[in-house]
């Protein structure tokens, strides 16, 4: 898309100005003599401390942005006139494995991002408050909405409900967030006060949880409830919903009911005061964009004339907001979430659509931390309504630098599927009778495998004219080897999804086997590769049934139920290709085979590092003229870090990299292609998302 960025002279110029607005800090108003209470929610006012405040809120997710940029996202937030952070909670990549935490001292690629506790004393010290949303749900177009995917690895599991064996695990993750962040409460009666935590929410939108009217499962949402008030919370509590599709069917004992949404606002704002009358009102996710899945022909957007619109229906109302996202950020490695395509239950072709690995959101930052016209919008509009906007400080919009076009990668070696398959050990290799989903693997220290992909094998005789067939649906992408070689076309447009073999949404798909099959008479390695693609992570209860692989039935051979399958899981850490040592020489025109591969290169940085030690961000390009649109789909590691997923079926055609992940030098890259891909990587410093229009 086309996006309304403001000069970097301007930037420069505006750092330099000091401080805009008042002299007073957030905390100096409304800490005043002494802290006597904390947020309250009664009449048409919140108050903090017993002073009136209007909640100006944005969305940062600190584990989709470098922890690097932590300080300087929030400074812009500031700058924009918002006073308070919404801060969602990843119980995934806190818990990776059953009762193995990881809050920043890990060995994940994540750990870096994982210290909440710095990341609220960072809010603090840039003088705003922070709206708590640890889940354990979470929703977020992330991966199965934050729940672990060892969490599949027991069955049956009932998520989201009052069923013993979640709600066991789901105390657990929260005593653990909980001990990291209580101190940080703005008030408690005994305890310690000043920090940031004014509000903390009960789930995520659980009225959307079920069916029709059909009463919810509030069990469950009193005892999170009660777990937050025996670990140590006491701010206020609130549920959020959309008021007019599920009115107050998510809220319980009374608590502060939000209202989520972006269009019919006023209709919104009008439901939510009828249903809590002596409440203020906070619309605790306004959407400013929209989200984007792979397959889809556009980029969703949300203009900025209809943004300035539902704002101001918003503050028309007298109502505090958070944008829902105003930083979106990116969804690296494989933590993409994704949707189940319906209503109420009843689905719709191609059902599991997975989300990009763009989470841009069309927000007022990009996903690289650039200005927007929205950006200037809210600042514009926030500083015209906040009744404390002349008197408390402002800090200057920080300067931004621009992104960067790097010099090409060219890739020197490859390691071919076979052998990649060769490299995996042992222990994660299983023979079993039925095909199994890879969460049910005994692997990990018995957790299963959560992301990644898993290959299926069978050493049978072959014969040209053989029927190959998955029963049920594959989950999700499948791609069929013979000694290696790959025999079905591969799934790159949603012509591809909807009828070829390998795709998640033909259900019971049939492929006759006639190429490579040369000696399989006495017998050929048959592989199926299946790719997690990501976990839906929003839906009825049945939709959270998301173990990934082929389990939903027999594969057949000739009508024949095939047995005793090796499962061998392919997790692609990255601390498993730091251990690869058989590259090979590559040429591209020797590999023009469709195949899973993994190629290696070097980037290198000659451009002079900024005084901040912080390189310019880029873009892989994999939608150019010049040899980008053989990178069919994939992922891309760099220096050691994934990235995160590119497919050719768009709308995204380019992928972020964030310049912390770079230095001056060498820099290692690494993709694993599915289909072939190119002997050249070009950047771009222009994001490309697709075609942008308007989402309804």
């Amino acid at each position: 898309m086309e996006l309304k960025l403001i000069p970097f002279w301007i930037l420069l110029l505006s750092s330099s100005s000091g401080i805009l607005g008042g002299d007073v800090s957030l905390y100096e108003y409304f800490q005043g003599d002494g802290i006597t209470e904390g947020l309250t929610a009664n009449g048409d006012e919140f108050k903090l401390n017993g002073k009136d405040l209007k909640i100006l809120s944005g969305s940062f997710h600190y584990f989709r942005v470098h922890p690097s940029f932590w300080k300087t996202r929030l400074q812009q937030f500031k700058a924009a006139g918002l006073n308070t952070v919404d801060v969602y909670v990843p119980w995934n990549l806190h818990e990776p494995q059953r009762g193995e935490f990881d809050f920043g001292d890990g060995s994940s690629q994540f750990s870096p991002f994982l210290n909440i506790t710095l990341f609220l004393e960072m809010i603090r010290d840039e003088d705003m408050l922070a709206l708590l949303r640890p889940g354990p749900y979470i929703c977020g177009e992330w991966e199965f909405g934050g729940i672990p995917g060892w969490m599949l690895h027991d069955h049956p599991m009932f998520f989201r409900s009052s069923f013993g064996p979640y709600q066991e695990r789901a105390e657990i993750i929260l005593h653990e967030v909980i001990s990291r962040v209580k101190h940080l409460q703005f008030y408690t009666e005994s305890g310690s006060k000043g920090g940031p935590l004014i509000m903390t929410q009960i789930e995520n939108e659980y009225g959307n949880y079920g069916y029709g009217d059909h009463p919810r499962d509030k069990e469950h949402l009193k005892f999170l409830k009660s777990v937050l008030r025996q670990e140590g919370i006491e701010t206020l509590l609130f549920t959020s919903d959309t008021p007019t599709l599920t009115g107050d069917w998510g809220n319980i004992d009374y608590e502060l009911m939000t209202a989520n949404f972006k269009w019919k606002s006023e209709q919104e704002l009008q439901r939510i005061k009828e249903l809590r009358p002596n409440a203020p009102i906070l619309v605790s996710e306004f959407w400013p964009g929209w989200f984007d899945h792979w397959f889809e022909p556009n980029h969703n957007i949300l203009s900025e004339e209809d943004f300035r619109v539902i704002l101001g229906n918003i503050f028309n109302a007298n109502g505090s907001v958070n944008f829902y996202m105003f930083h979106g950020g990116t969804n690296f490695a494989f933590m993409n979430g994704a949707n189940i395509l319906g209503f109420n239950g009843v689905e719709a072709s191609p059902s599991y659509v997975p989300d990009v690995t763009s989470y841009d959101y069309d927000a007022p930052l990009t996903e690289s931390g650039q200005y927007t016209a929205k950006y200037n919008a809210t600042a514009e509009m926030i500083a015209a309504y906040d009744p404390l906007y002349d008197l408390l400080s402002h800090p200057p919009m920080p300067a931004i630098a621009p992104a960067s076009t790097y010099s090409d990668v060219s890739f020197t070696e490859f390691i071919p599927y076979w052998d990649i398959i060769e490299k995996i050990p042992e222990q994660f290799r299983e023979v079993l009778a039925k095909p199994t989903p890879m969460e049910k693997l005994e692997i990990n220290n018995g957790n299963g495998q959560s992301y990644g992909y898993i290959v299926y094998r069978k050493t049978l005789p072959l014969l040209p004219g053989m029927v190959l067939k998955i029963r049920g649906h594959p989950r999700d992408l499948v791609q069929v080897m013979v000694n290696g070689v790959e025999v079905n076309p591969p799934v790159l447009s949603v012509g591809d999804l909807l009828r070829n073999f390998g795709s998640w949404a033909v259900r019971d798909a049939e492929f006759e086997l006639l190429s490579h099959l040369e000696g399989c008479e006495a017998g050929c390695t048959l592989d199926l590769m299946v790719e997690n693609l990501g976990r839906a992570n929003f839906g009825s209860p049945h939709n959270f049934e998301q173990r990934k692989g082929l389990w939903e039935g027999d594969v057949l051979l000739d009508d024949q139920p095939l047995d005793d399958w090796e499962h061998i899981a392919v997790e692609m850490k990255p601390e498993w290709l730091a251990t690869l040592d058989n590259w090979q020489p590559y040429s591209l025109e020797d590999n023009l085979h469709y195949g899973p591969r993994l190629l290696k290169g070097s980037l290198t940085v000659d451009v002079p590092v900024p005084e901040n030690g912080l390189l310019p961000d880029t873009f892989f390009d994999y939608d150019c003229d010049e040899g980008c649109m053989d990178w069919k789909h994939g992922a891309v590691f760099v220096n050691g870090f994934n990235i995160g997923r590119y497919h050719q079926a768009g709308p995204q055609k380019s992928l972020y990299i964030p310049g912390p992940l770079l230095h001056e030098g060498e820099n290692e890259i690494i993709v694993f292609e599915n289909y072939l891909g190119s002997d050249v990587m070009k950047f771009t410093n222009i994001p490309n998302y697709g075609r942008p229009v308007k989402h309804v």
